[in-house]
């Protein structure tokens, strides 16, 4: 899956018109997902991705520790929010667009190891 095909099914996905916001949405969510992961596993998603994707995932894996700390989905939310330089009541739908896109843009294996490491509290979003 190319960038540009992950923005537009998250824009679709969401009902958004502006592709920037997509873009951005995309991106950070992304890249907090992969700040509440082992290294390792990061790494290893990172083939999976498309260019610019794999270089929010690698942002995401230089803010992570060796045990990720636990995270709220409204914390994952503001963080995403804050990332994104949008307003956080208007991107959830897009946030959830864009963890929906990235799972299928990964293999049934890695998003599997993914929603095994998240922090639980993310189970939800990840699994839903």
């Amino acid at each position: 899956m190319q960038t540009e095909e992950f923005v537009n099914e998250v824009a679709r996905a969401a009902n958004l018109s502006d592709h920037e916001v997509a873009a951005a949405v995309s991106r950070a969510t992304v890249e907090t997902i992969c700040a509440h992961l082992p290294a390792e596993q990061v790494r290893e998603l990172s083939s999976q991705l498309p260019q610019d994707l794999t270089r929010a995932a690698e942002a995401g894996r230089t803010q992570t520790t060796e045990t990720p700390a636990e995270i709220s989905q409204d914390e994952f939310f503001k963080q995403v929010a804050i990332r994104a330089e949008q307003d956080r009541a208007e991107i959830e739908p897009a946030v959830r667009a864009a963890i929906t896109v990235f799972k299928c843009a990964l293999s049934r294996g890695e998003t599997t190891d993914i929603v095994f490491d998240a922090p639980r509290e993310l189970d939800a979003l990840l699994t839903g």
